[in-house]
């Protein structure tokens, strides 16, 4: 009895420091093991004057991704125009757009006629321009790409 004891106070140990991990030191960019390979990328950008600019590189994909939501985060009733999107990888240009009119909630992946094919191997270069926004002019961006719908 006072094994399984121990052992009872051990998996309850081990999951409070998981959850603690989990809960405490959120990740940006995380795989998610499950049946189906899910990969979750999240960039921001500050709206200074109505422009932002993202310019990012990201380590190697370990296998071919699919990216097929990119979906967009803005204040309600923020409106912009995104100028420019380019994601490179290991064979080049891998993704493109250019002046799609946004706001809250917008795909940009279905508005750019997605989906993004992203080849592993290689860093990957993600470039985002944007202007025109208001009515903030000051505010945050945020973009969360998945290769989920």
């Amino acid at each position: 009895m006072n094994s399984l004891k121990k052992s009872m106070c051990l998996a309850t140990i081990l999951a409070f420091a998981l959850s603690f991990l989990v809960f405490c030191f959120p990740r940006s960019a995380m795989a998610i093991p499950s049946t189906f390979a899910t990969l979750i990328i999240t960039e921001e950008a500050q709206i200074s004057e109505g422009k932002f600019s993202i310019n990012t590189t990201t380590i190697p994909l370990p296998s071919k991704t699919v990216v097929r939501s990119a979906k967009l985060f803005l204040p309600i009733d923020e409106t912009g125009t995104i100028n420019k999107i380019q994601i490179t990888g290991p064979n080049g240009l891998e993704f493109g757009c250019q002046d799609i009119k946004v706001k809250d909630g917008v795909d940009l992946i279905k508005a750019c006629g997605g989906p993004a094919a992203l080849e592993a191997g290689g860093a990957i270069n993600y470039v985002a321009e944007g202007s025109d926004f208001g009515p903030e002019l000051n505010t945050k961006v945020k973009v969360v790409l998945s290769d989920d719908f």
